[in-house]
């Protein structure tokens, strides 16, 4: 199953998530135990946010995140002083950093391939001795199945509990507990803190260096992704195309391209270029990369080594994490356009952004 086909099966039975359970909650203020700070949580999965009021209750300022549009409609009648948003986590940026991350039988329902991905952006996502909270399957290897136990069909996955631990050892964070609180069931809920030692920040690892023709194989991978395209709402070029492209862009001196590194690792490419009369910027991550503030930054960098304004980009209007990178790095809404279909972009609503 998709995670739309996942939202559609919540939405048949939000009401019945509406209640004053409290189940979790020990588990949960077990994990709120270990936060030094407590600032900003994130309810992942946050249903009818249910556990929004218990967060709240302990001096957090909750978040909530979920793919069901009828979940996350009653969580705003509930909450509405809260910062809801409506999306998929594994193509969700998320918006800051925080001290606590719960995802309470949410995570296992994103699709094996994605769901490492899924976990590592929620780790990158923890503030220093943040902590995060979460359910998986105690298998001692990957699994995945569908069932209709509670009536819709539902999709479950896990990737065992060793490459779990070895995913949140390698993001720098350590288990500080781990429980089979249904045995005999398989349901396992781990809690894991971020080092607070002073490791350096993703924003200090970001740098950016001139694309080189060497790049250009790294460059044409990157961009056939299937999950970039549907999020951009692009087209990929085929490798005639691609090479015939980026032909004339390295031989232009009005264009800007950088590639984005992570301390040594290629992780997208920034790029500053004119067309139809006006000066443009856009950015292409890796989708391994996504939800840790890179774009961001990347995009800030090259507006510091590029002094030319106005500066326009151009978003999907669907495309969420974009439009709100374009936000923070001070860009504004201009217009917003209907633009028919191209060999590059399928026909879509289009915001455009200025930095002026």
């Amino acid at each position: 199953m998709t995670p739309e086909q996942v939202a559609a099966s919540y939405d048949q039975i939000a009401d019945q998530w509406v209640d004053v359970s409290t189940y979790g909650f020990a588990q949960i203020e077990r994990a709120v135990a270990f936060v030094k700070h407590r600032g900003a949580a994130l309810d992942v999965g946050c249903g009818t946010g249910r556990l929004m009021g218990l967060l709240s209750g302990h001096g957090f300022r909750t978040d909530g995140l979920d793919v069901s549009p009828a979940m996350i409609a009653r969580a705003w009648e509930r909450h509405p002083e809260a910062e809801l948003f409506h999306a998929d986590v594994c193509w969700w940026e998320l918006p800051r950093s925080y001290d606590l991350i719960v995802a309470w039988d949410s995570m296992w329902h994103v699709p094996l391939a994605h769901q490492e991905a899924a976990l590592k952006k929620l780790c990158q996502g923890l503030s220093a001795g943040g902590v995060l909270v979460f359910t998986t399957g105690g298998t001692d290897g990957p699994d995945e199945k569908q069932n209709s136990y509670m009536g819709p069909p539902m999709y479950h996955a896990t990737l065992g509990v060793p490459h779990t631990l070895r995913i949140l050892a390698e993001a720098g964070c350590v288990c500080r507990h781990l429980e089979y609180d249904q045995h005999p069931e398989l349901h396992v809920y781990l809690i894991a803190q971020k080092s607070a030692g002073d490791v350096p920040t993703t924003d200090d690892l970001v740098r950016l260096r001139p694309v080189e023709r060497g790049d250009l194989p790294r460059m044409y991978d990157l961009q056939l992704d299937p999950d970039s395209n549907r999020m951009a709402a692009t087209i990929p070029r085929d490798r005639e195309a691609f090479d015939s492209h980026w032909a004339k862009v390295l031989g232009d001196p009005s264009v800007a391209s950088r590639v984005i590194l992570v301390g040594e690792e290629f992780v997208g490419i920034v790029s500053c270029f004119p067309r139809d009369g006006a000066d443009h910027v856009g950015y292409w991550i890796d989708r391994a990369y996504w939800g840790r503030g890179i774009a961001s930054r990347a995009l800030r960098l090259l507006l510091q080594e590029i002094p030319k304004r106005p500066l326009t980009a151009t978003a999907a209007t669907s495309n969420a994490a974009s439009l709100r990178i374009l936000q923070k790095c001070g860009f504004v809404v201009t217009q917003v356009r209907h633009d028919p279909a191209t060999d590059r972009y399928p026909e879509c609503e289009v915001a455009v952004y200025v930095l002026r």
